[in-house]
C-alpha cells in the first residue's frame, strides 16, 4: 500500500479480527463478508432451512435488494415475523452487525467490488479441498497463483490486442473501449445500455444543480434520485454504485445522456480500472518524503522495482525476438547499476572516505554521483528507446509473416481445389 492506510478491509466475521483492525486501523471501514455471513446463518439456522424453503429465498432478498436502510428494517421486521425468529439470538447478532456487512449500509465507501463477494473462495477452485494437508497446501497454492497469473496476462493480452465490440455508437463507449480493461469495460458497457431502459426526468432546479428521477420503465416505485451539477460536470446517484466500486452507475449515465455528456469526465475513470494501472509506483511526493528517513523507504523502493521488474519479465516472455531485447536490456541495466552502485563503496556514515591521511568531503562525492546518475540516465533512457524501436521491428515483421502465412495458405487451398478439378 506504499505505506497508505486502506480505505475498507473485508474479512471474515471474526471478532479478533475486528478488534486488531480496529485497534491497528482506526479510520479504516471493515466490512464482513457477505458470502460468510450467509454461510454461518445457514449454518445456525439449518432447521429453519429445512423446514422453510422460501426461508433463504427471502432472507437474501432482504438483504440484497433493500434499497434504503427504512426498507431493510422493514423487511426484517416482515421476515422475523413471517418466520417466527423475533427470539433468535443468531439472528439477533446478525441484526446487531448489519452496518458492516448489509450492502444498504456500506455502499458510500469504496471496497472496489465489481462482480460480486465470493472470489476469495474462486481462488483456489480446483486446487485445494477440506482435506489438503499443509504440506500439499502450500504447492497448491503456488500452482494456483501461476494459474491466475497466466490469466491475467491472457486477459492483458485480450485487453491490448482485440477490440471489444460496441452496442451504442456513444462516444462515451468507444471512449471506455480505449480506457478501461476488458473486463471493466463489460461492465460499463452493461451501465451504458441500460440507460436505454432507464429515462431520466428533471423535477427540480435551482443553483446551477439540478435533480432527476431515474426509474426503469415500469418501474417508478424504484426510481433514483441524481443530482447533476452542470458547472462542474458532476453528479452524484442514491445507488451509490460509483462511490462503492468505483464505475459509473446507469443512472448518472442517464442524466449524462439527456445533458448532452458525450465523454466521461476523468473524475471518473478510477486508474485502478484502465489499461494502464501497473504503469508507475503510486506514491505522491508527500509519502516519498515522509518515508525517505524510515526503513519502510526500503520497502517502497524493493516493492516498487520488484513491481517494474515483473512487468519487464511479462514482456519479455511472449515471444524469443523480445526475450532477445529484453535479456540485452537487463544486462546493460545490471552493469550500469552496478557502476552506480560503486560509486558508494567506502563512504563512512559520517560523510567522509578514508584514505591514509587524506580525507574528501561528502559534498564533492555528491557532485560526482549526480553527475554519474545524469550520465547513466541518458544511456538508459537511449536503450529504452533503442528496444522500444526493436519491438516496434518485431511486432512488424511478425505481422508481415503473419499476412505471409495468409496470403501461402489461400494459395494452398486454391491448388487444392485445381487439382479436384
Amino acid at each position: 500500500m506504499s505505506g497508505k492506510i486502506p480505505v475498507s478491509i473485508t474479512t471474515e466475521p471474526d471478532r479478533f479480527v475486528q478488534m486488531a483492525v480496529s485497534q491497528v486501523f482506526p479510520n479504516t471501514r471493515l466490512r464482513f463478508c457477505k458470502c460468510s455471513m450467509f454461510r454461518e446463518t445457514q449454518t445456525h439456522l439449518g432447521h429453519v432451512y429445512q423446514s422453510h424453503p422460501t426461508f433463504e429465498a427471502d432472507f437474501r432478498k432482504c438483504v440484497n435488494e433493500s434499497e434504503t436502510m427504512k426498507e431493510f428494517e422493514t423487511r426484517w421486521g416482515m421476515l422475523l415475523g413471517q418466520y417466527y425468529l423475533m427470539d433468535d439470538e443468531w439472528l439477533q447478532s446478525v441484526y446487531d452487525a448489519r452496518r458492516q456487512w448489509v450492502p444498504v449500509y456500506i455502499r458510500e465507501t469504496f471496497f472496489g467490488e465489481l462482480f460480486g463477494e465470493g472470489n476469495e473462495a474462486r481462488y483456489f477452485d480446483g486446487f485445494i479441498t477440506a482435506d489438503t494437508t499443509l504440506e500439499l497446501l502450500i504447492k497448491q497454492y503456488e500452482k494456483a497463483v501461476a494459474s491466475w497469473h497466466e490469466k491475467e496476462l491472457l486477459a492483458d493480452d485480450d485487453t491490448n490486442n482485440t477490440l471489444p465490440m460496441l452496442k451504442t455508437p456513444s462516444p462515451m463507449e468507444k471512449q471506455a473501449a480505449n480506457v478501461y480493461t476488458r473486463k471493466v469495460f463489460m461492465k460499463f458497457q452493461e451501465e451504458l445500455v441500460e440507460t436505454l431502459a432507464n429515462p431520466a426526468t428533471k423535477f427540480e432546479d435551482s443553483g446551477g444543480v439540478t435533480t432527476f428521477r431515474v426509474a426503469k420503465f415500469g418501474e417508478d416505485h424504484k426510481a433514483h434520485i441524481v443530482s447533476f451539477n452542470s458547472l462542474e460536470t458532476k453528479a452524484s446517484c442514491s445507488c451509490q454504485m460509483f462511490e462503492f466500486s468505483g464505475i459509473i452507475c446507469r443512472h448518472i449515465l442517464a442524466v449524462f445522456r439527456t445533458k448532452n455528456v458525450l465523454t466521461l469526465p476523468s473524475e471518473y475513470l478510477l486508474k485502478r480500472w484502465t489499461r494502464n494501472a501497473k504503469s508507475g509506483a503510486a506514491l505522491d511526493e508527500h509519502s516519498v518524503e515522509e518515508s525517505t528517513n524510515s526503513r519502510e523507504s526500503l520497502t517502497i523502493r524493493y516493492n516498487n522495482l520488484r513491481q517494474e521488474a515483473i512487468r519487464f519479465v511479462e514482456e519479455g516472455a511472449k515471444s524469443i525476438h523480445v526475450y532477445n531485447v529484453a535479456m540485452n536490456a537487463l544486462q546493460e541495466a545490471a552493469k550500469k547499476v552496478a557502476a552506480t552502485s560503486n560509486l558508494g563503496l567506502g563512504v563512512s556514515q559520517g560523510g567522509y572516505l578514508t584514505n591514509g591521511d587524506n580525507q574528501v568531503t561528502s559534498g564533492h562525492l555528491a557532485e560526482e554521483k549526480v553527475k554519474k546518475i545524469k550520465e547513466l540516465t541518458a544511456e538508459l533512457e537511449n536503450t529504452s528507446k533503442r528496444c522500444e524501436v526493436y519491438r516496434a521491428n518485431l511486432h512488424a515483421v511478425l505481422k508481415d509473416m503473419e499476412d505471409q502465412k495468409l496470403k501461402l495458405s489461400v494459395k494452398v487451398q486454391n491448388a487444392r481445389l485445381s487439382l479436384r478439378e
